[in-house]
């Protein structure tokens, strides 16, 4: 299930925005989990630079670009919205944001679209410029615009806006206001039903309670979060749990559980390539080792974490990290690297008016000033700390700035304001409410609250282990089944492959044979020469003879097929019964015998002569055949190879001769090529090649007749002078 829902989420990103007009909780979940590639994505789908004024011209523009005016409007709030996002990269970033918004401030119309604008504006307020209160202002008259409305677009609308003012008032310090949207923002996400959101708003309770030191419902927030994200598997959401739960454990002092979940999220954020939440989790860690009192390993990876920062271009966060880096100097007695740090920590949070940051710096290096008991910068410091602790009304920061001032001013002899500055002390002693719990029932429901926790966690990873494994018997079954089908096709293929092998086989058995007797034929003699003449063979044919019985060689035009293939069959009957050796029918009435001994022309005609007449007498005895005969190989040479069918050419050469004696008896001719002839000699027309041959004298020719008489073939003078024509 894990790897499914991580591919359909790269395909719900991959989609064409054209084409598919997708969930708005999907948007929402992508815009949340897979932030810099839903940015790539959606960048890539519009063509900049975007220009119009109205919303004809919007409208205009959108069709040019193959969109609807909805698609296109939703895109671009989209868009905005990304560019706001911490940790996402971009070449235009926040300068695409702040001319994104004021194209989407001149097309709104619905109150959907204006508390749209009013939100982006409102992000890019804090998130740009730190001016909060304006941030909070501007948010919430996005609120009163759809404050009525309760479609799904209106819900998510609300649902971030409540988000975002709980940030912006927990960076205040204005814990009830920040409480109060929270739990709206919780409140929403149910409705919405959907178990990320659930979960995320969850976990956002949970970082508020562990916040203001609650750390008993901080767990019961996160055990929440645990729960609803059982069911779903979403690596950042993993990730962003796992940091915070690192800060819960840092905050309960419990070193080695927040060390681990610190590595896991810094692992899991490297993973993603989110440096600027890889950097939130060096922090902690730097955090759990300086309260460890390992304050350079602290410093190691605070200096990491500002690097990483200074690279994404993360002003606050380079203050922050300058801050934490001069509390560690500080730490380790290195008070001019801290003092170094500190300010350059104040030089970024006045410039940005980040007064609930600045105020703990002020204090931190009034602590230094008071260290180098530096009694004048000690007062300046202080001093801008308790006015900035008075305008954030925070009472404890008061009481410490009062109490540094009262220090200082004692030291330089200043017995008035010494005075003044402890009655202020005990003024805003007098105002605090001390409303402890009892401390055992506060421990006993926090081990309560962290059982549940980790029990939700062990749910959790034993839910995804039997998901896991439910999934790979699934897979399993599935490769089983796939294995069997494609044994079956394997048997079937070599079944198949067995049938063809044997049809095959047969075929050729049947191409060796002559087609009316089926005995051995012309094919299966040239695989016979080929043997002999390529590789050595167990039969050594010697000498090929071709016999021709004129009389047979028209019988089944005169006598019928069947008569011919009797009086054939019984041929070779009677030459196979005289000759251990190979016969083969060439046509009807002309046979080859390879000889595989050796035997003169003269006593094989005496041998087939004799056969004939045990077998025929009287009125049926054969008349005079014709006998050719050649030795194989044709060359002294036997590693000179002759093709097969010139080889059973030349054989038929001799034949022709004895076909040209006159016929009152068997006669035989042979031919023998003298050991110095090229081999260039056999090749078409072989006749005519070998019949000038035989006059150079470079064949011998041999016969049982009168070597003048034989009427060799002739091509120069040859009567069907148009048929060699074109031969």
């Amino acid at each position: 299930m894990p790897t499914f829902i991580n591919i359909i989420f790269i395909l719900l990103i991959s989609i064409s925005f054209n084409t598919f007009s997708r969930d708005l909780i999907t948007q929402e979940i992508e815009l949340r989990e897979a932030t810099q590639q839903f940015y790539d994505t959606l960048n890539a789908s519009i063509a900049f630079p975007l220009d119009f004024d109205n919303r004809e011209q919007f409208e205009q523009l959108a069709e040019a670009q193959g969109y609807s005016p909805t698609e296109l409007q939703q895109q671009l709030q989209l868009l905005a919205r990304l560019n706001l996002e911490p940790g996402v990269k971009s070449t235009a970033g926040f300068q695409q944001a702040e001319s994104l918004i004021a194209l989407l401030s001149r097309i709104a119309s619905t109150p959907n679209q204006l508390a749209t604008v009013d939100m982006l504006r409102g992000r890019y307020i804090g998130r740009i410029e730190q001016k909060y209160q304006e941030t909070i202002t501007v948010l919430n008259n996005a609120l009163t615009r759809i404050k009525d409305k309760h479609d799904l677009e209106a819900m998510l609308l609300k649902h971030n806006i409540h988000d975002q003012l709980g940030t912006i008032y927990l960076i205040l310090r204005q814990n009830e206001p920040a409480l109060t949207h929270y739990h709206i923002y919780r409140d929403t996400a149910y409705q919405l039903k959907n178990d990320y959101l659930m979960a995320t708003a969850e976990a956002r309770l949970g970082a508020y309670y562990n916040r203001i030191q609650q750390h008993k419902m901080s767990l019961q927030h996160y055990s929440e979060a645990f729960k609803h994200s059982n069911s779903i598997n979403y690596p950042t959401m993993a990730t962003h749990l796992q940091l915070q739960l690192a800060r819960v454990y840092r905050d309960l002092k419990q070193w080695d559980d927040a060390l681990k979940h610190a590595h896991e999220a810094a692992a899991g954020f490297k993973q993603l390539g989110n440096n600027t939440y890889l950097s939130n989790a060096m922090t902690v860690i730097a955090m759990v080792y300086g309260e460890k009192g390992d304050w350079n390993q602290a410093i190691d990876f605070y200096l990491n974490a500002q690097q990483l920062d200074a690279k994404q271009g993360n002003y606050i966060a380079q203050g922050l990290n300058f801050h934490n880096l001069g509390q560690a100097y500080f730490n380790i007695n290195d008070k001019a690297n801290a003092l170094k740090y500190l300010l350059l920590a104040t030089d970024i949070f006045e410039e940005k008016q980040s007064n609930h940051y600045l105020v703990y710096n002020e204090l931190l290096i009034a602590d230094v000033a008071e260290a180098k008991q530096d009694w004048p910068l000690l007062i300046t410091h202080a001093e801008s700390a308790l006015a900035l602790a008075t305008q954030l009304n925070i009472i404890d920061e008061q009481k410490s700035a009062l109490t540094q001032i009262a220090l200082a001013a004692e030291r330089l002899g200043d017995k008035n304001k010494t005075i003044a500055t402890q009655k202020r002390i005990i003024e805003l002693s007098q105002q605090e409410a001390a409303d402890n719990s009892s401390a055992a029932a506060t421990k006993s429901a926090l081990a309560e609250q962290q059982l549940k926790m980790e029990l939700n966690m062990l749910q959790s990873k034993l839910d995804n282990a039997l998901t896991t494994m439910h999934n790979t018997t699934n897979r399993l079954v599935i490769c089983g089944a796939v294995a069997m089908l494609l044994i079956i096709c394997v048997i079937m293929l070599l079944r198949q492959r067995q049938q063809l092998t044997r049809h095959n086989t047969a075929l050729q058995a049947l191409n060796q044979q002559e087609a009316f007797t089926h005995h051995l034929g012309y094919a299966a003699l040239l695989s016979q020469l080929n043997q002999r003449s390529g590789t050595e063979s167990t039969t050594k044919i010697l000498a090929l003879a071709l016999i021709e019985f004129p009389e047979c060689v028209d019988a089944d035009r005169y006598q019928g097929q069947y008569f011919a293939n009797t009086v054939t069959n019984q041929l070779i009957h009677l030459l196979s019964a005289r000759f251990n050796m190979p016969i083969f029918v060439i046509r009807q009435g002309i046979f080859a015998i390879g000889l595989t001994e050796t035997i003169t022309p003269a006593d094989l005609v005496t041998a087939i002569r004799e056969q004939l007449d045990q077998q025929f007498t009287g009125k049926s005895r054969f008349s005079p055949f014709h006998l050719g005969l050649i030795n194989v190989p044709l060359l002294a040479k036997p590693e000179i190879r002759i093709h097969p069918q010139l080889v059973f050419e030349t054989a038929q050469m001799a034949l022709a001769g004895a076909r040209g004696l006159p016929t009152e008896t068997d006669n035989y001719v042979t031919l023998k090529v003298l050991d110095f002839v090229s081999p260039s000699l056999f090749a078409n027309p072989l006749f005519l090649h070998i019949e000038k041959a035989i006059e150079r004298g470079l064949i011998r020719v041999e016969t049982n007749g009168d070597k003048n008489a034989i009427q060799w073939p002739c091509w120069e003078h040859n009567h069907h002078k148009e048929l060699v024509e074109h031969i």
